[in-house]
Parts: C-alpha cells; sequence; structure tokens
C-alpha cells in the first residue's frame, strides 16, 4: 500500500469543497482507504488551526481532528530538515514522509514542488497522484 504525506492546503481543500482532485483523494483515504496517510502532530495542528482561521464550525473541525488522528498514522520525526529554505514551515511534510518511507507527497505548494523529489519520496500534485492511484487499483 502507498504511503502518502499529504500538506495541509490539499487536506483543507479536501474537506472543504466538494469536488476536485482533493476531494477525491481524502475520500480515497478516508472511505476506501487505498493509501496510508501519515501525519505528524504538528501538520495535525497546521490544519485545525487553519480550519478555525477559516471559522469552519468547530463541531466539523472536532471531527476531523478525531478522524485524523483514528485513521491517519501519526509519527514523531527523528531529524530535522531544512530543505525548504524559502518557506522553513514546509519542511515538516518532507520530516513526516522521511520518517514515514514515504512514496508521495502530494501538495500544491510551490516551495515543495520545486524540489520535484526528495531521498527518493515524489512530490506530485493532486493530478498526478490520482493517475498513481488509478493505476494501483
Amino acid at each position: 500500500m502507498l504511503k502518502v504525506v499529504i500538506d495541509t492546503n490539499i487536506f483543507i481543500s479536501g474537506v472543504l469543497v466538494e469536488k476536485g482532485n482533493p476531494s477525491i483523494i481524502i475520500k480515497a483515504w478516508k472511505r476506501t482507504q487505498k493509501y496510508q496517510l501519515f501525519v505528524t502532530e504538528e501538520i495535525i495542528q497546521e490544519v485545525l488551526k487553519v480550519m478555525k482561521r477559516l471559522d469552519v464550525i468547530g463541531d466539523i473541525i472536532g471531527d476531523w481532528d478525531r478522524t485524523i488522528r483514528k485513521n491517519a498514522i501519526s509519527i514523531v520525526p527523528s531529524k530535522e530538515i531544512r530543505a525548504v529554505k524559502n518557506d522553513p514551515s514546509d519542511n515538516k511534510f518532507l520530516e513526516c514522509a522521511i520518517e514515514a518511507g514515504a512514496d508521495y507527497i502530494v501538495s500544491g505548494d510551490k516551495h515543495l514542488k520545486e524540489l520535484k523529489e526528495f531521498k527518493g519520496i515524489k512530490i506530485v500534485s493532486t493530478k498526478e497522484f490520482l493517475d498513481i492511484l488509478s493505476k494501483e487499483e
């Protein structure tokens, strides 16, 4: 099974917008477990913080907090990575992916996408990841 890290913007878009590639990707994880999602506490906290900033209803935030904690694989990175110089906060996704031995990071973030790959982990768009998922079936 594929091991995947999803950046905050893709996750939030997938949760809050019913249509589109991010939504399909979140449903492929939540409903059908087509891949394993890996997170860190820092990633979870960022997702929740962005939901609050977007005025998402508290009950929905609580539901997603529980869903992530129950269904994603939470890990603690053992190494600090400083590969993204222009936006150091993006390094948390690389740290998570390295610790998880992830196959992919799904991101729309330009700083992450500029890397294209990091230590054998491919950094792909939502469309690229959906193409990959369809080939896995």
